[in-house]
């Protein structure tokens, strides 16, 4: 090879010369800069990403600390009856009609659902909680062919 490259004008050995060099600066680029420079910027964004959940959770942790200290959300208040008051906040969310709404004794309701969608469900749930209602049963079936929607049947009762 070496005698290859002798034999060549001065004017193509230079040529080859840079050929050469610009091949390893191309190597050099796609083998260390570039996959270098792309990892570091999906670092970055990735530390982006968890600063700010980071900082989502210390805003929830401080709620729940003042929440632990004043003894949970404050307790709402209504003259409805259990059955009438679930109805009422169900309609609110706009979950649906459910299949059945019916009082259970006189500090209770029995709620069936044959389709709902599960989010909405729990925080009705917890609205309902601060009303001073406790779930006693709660059977949920998940439904296969939709997604986020379950069947539920809850039984509430009034402390």
């Amino acid at each position: 090879m070496k005698d290859w490259y002798l034999r060549q004008t001065p004017r193509d050995r230079i040529i080859v010369l840079v050929v050469g060099a610009l091949s390893l600066v191309g190597l050099f680029y796609a083998f260390v800069w570039h996959p270098m420079v792309t990892k570091i910027d999906d670092n970055r964004t990735l530390i982006n990403s968890k600063r700010g959940t980071l900082q989502e959770m210390e805003v929830l942790s401080a709620e729940l600390q003042a929440l632990r200290g004043t003894g949970g959300p404050a307790q709402k208040n209504s003259d409805l009856q259990p059955y009438a008051l679930i109805d009422q906040r169900i309609r609110a969310a706009k979950l649906g009609n459910p299949d059945r709404v019916e009082p259970r004794g006189n500090n209770g309701a029995r709620v069936q659902f044959s389709e709902v969608e599960f989010d909405k469900l729990v925080l009705v749930l917890a609205e309902l909680e601060q009303y001073g209602l406790t779930v006693d049963t709660l059977n949920i079936s998940r439904n296969p062919k939709l997604e986020g929607k379950v069947s539920a049947r809850i039984n509430m009762e009034k402390n």
